[in-house]
């Protein structure tokens, strides 16, 4: 007996009863589905996650720390400084590294100013700025710092300028709402141009008499400032895109470590009261950039062994992702008692085949047809069955996947979120390719181990009984 003949006699048997084959494939096609649809309820979920923390922070950022030179159980950790960053940068899978030194408010302790108008909000960053276009930042105006670029060449924030102080008339200037700001709220207008103003720095002076720190403009263009040394020309070359997961590109102003400790500096001179700290040769806080987001545990864990803390917003991302792990895995196993029940109907219904074809069974080995053959008729049938109901569920999946993402989206994230992982572009459920080729294997891996038994039922009948069975 051929395999052609053999497989014709599977599809002869399994038509001849449509009504009990049709229920029994059924039932695969349901199992089939559930399963994958489950799964791809997973991916989708995952993928969510990764755009809504991707939008609220970058996934390739390690952030280290150094709190006072000790760990929280009290062990001693060297200092960060310029030698350890540079061993951070060895570190495979490292892109990028830079101190972020924040200190001195824009508007506060120091003035960034025109002829007329000191820009009221922002503040410096101290960093390594020939590091910060490996950081993925974007320009929207100017260039990067280069080599040869004079102290006191800064890049700024996208929104830097929006509001500022009229120091003339003792007045602030802020977009008007709404006209001047767009569907984020965020400033369409700037009350100061950086990249088309000739821009000025100078330390001020603080007055905290009045229990509030108000800083003396006066000493702008004043020949007899005591400051005056440090009012100079602010070389602005560069704006980064803002984004408010990184709220230094908004207002920010980055500038090298050494110009920013210069005016730190110059600030203490003129404040001893209110005193910033200054550089020396040792930072708090140092920011790494990994190449892909699957690198970044790998380096975090090659940093703690030096006993520094670091945070990113992996960590985050992962304690999520076992959430997601355990709901898709109690989905799963919801999906998979739906197949079980159809295996238990497949063994049901190849029983009863093997029962109502017993004397045809008998018949078979009088002629000679070897026990194998029987054996592969029967399971040939049960591999069918599951092979008929794993494609058409894997249909039926890719229906249900299309009707989620269109109609059910909003309505399950809700529930399960509450909105928070909605994002542009996401569906919700995705079936990534290998997936239909594993669900069809595994319907008619099913159908054959759900034959087995009764298949090696009928192959131990006695000929002699098969042919006298009525």
């Amino acid at each position: 007996m051929k395999f052609s003949d053999v497989l014709r006699m599977c599809v002869r048997n399994l038509t001849k009863r449509k009504i009990r084959t049709s229920l029994t494939v059924l039932g695969v096609i349901i199992g089939t589905c559930a399963i994958v649809v489950m799964i791809s309820l997973g991916y989708g979920m995952n993928e969510a996650m990764d755009k809504m923390i991707g939008e609220w922070a970058d996934l390739t950022l390690i952030e280290v720390y150094n709190f006072g030179g000790r760990n929280p159980d009290g062990t001693e950790v060297p200092d960060l400084t310029d030698d350890i960053i540079a061993g951070f940068k060895d570190l495979p899978n490292v892109v990028a590294a830079t101190p972020f030194m924040t200190s001195l408010w824009i508007g506060g302790q120091i003035a960034i100013y025109s002829e007329e108008l000191a820009i009221s909000s922002g503040s410096f960053i101290g960093v390594y700025m020939d590091e910060l276009e490996a950081f993925g930042y974007t320009l929207l105006e100017g260039r990067w710092k280069t080599a040869s670029d004079p102290s006191g060449t800064v890049i700024v924030g996208q929104q830097f300028g929006s509001s500022a102080y009229d120091f003339v008339y003792d007045e602030y200037l802020w977009p008007q709402w709404p006209d001047d700001y767009d569907e984020f709220g965020n400033p369409t207008v700037k009350m100061v141009d950086p990249m088309t103003t000739e821009l000025r720095i100078i330390p001020l002076t603080m007055d905290t008499s009045g229990g509030w720190w108000n800083a003396d403009y006066s000493v702008i263009g004043s020949e007899t400032a005591p400051n005056k040394e440090y009012d100079r020309e602010l070389n602005v070359i560069g704006m980064i895109e803002g984004s408010w997961r990184d709220w230094y590109t908004m207002e920010g102003v980055f500038v090298d470590i050494e110009f920013l400790n210069e005016y730190i500096k110059a600030y203490n001179e003129l404040n001893p009261d209110m005193q910033f700290r200054e550089f020396d040769g040792t930072y708090d806080n140092v920011r790494i950039r990994v190449d892909d987001m699957n690198n970044v545990q790998k380096v975090e864990e090659e940093i703690q062994k030096m006993g520094y803390q670091t945070y990113s917003m992996t960590q985050a991302r992962d304690r999520m992702r076992e959430q997601i792990q355990l709901i898709q895995l109690l989905l799963s196993a919801l999906a998979g008692v739906s197949l079980f029940v159809a295996a238990l109907n497949i063994m049901n219904t190849m029983i009863t085949a093997v029962v109502e074809r017993t004397r045809e069974i008998g018949i078979m080995k009088v002629l000679g047809c070897d026990i194998s053959k029987i054996l592969m008729l029967f399971l040939g049938e049960a591999a069918l069955i599951g092979f008929l109901g794993g494609v058409l569920g894997i249909g039926l999946s890719y229906l249900s996947s299309f009707l989620l993402n269109t109609f059910l989206m909003d309505v399950i994230m809700q529930a399960m979120y509450g909105g928070g992982m909605l994002a542009e572009g996401v569906s919700i459920s995705q079936i990534p390719l290998w997936l239909p080729l594993f669900g069809l294997l595994f319907a008619t891996a099913v159908g054959v181990v759900s034959g087995f038994y009764p298949a090696y039922r009928g192959t131990r009948i006695s000929a002699l009984s098969a042919i006298a069975h009525e």
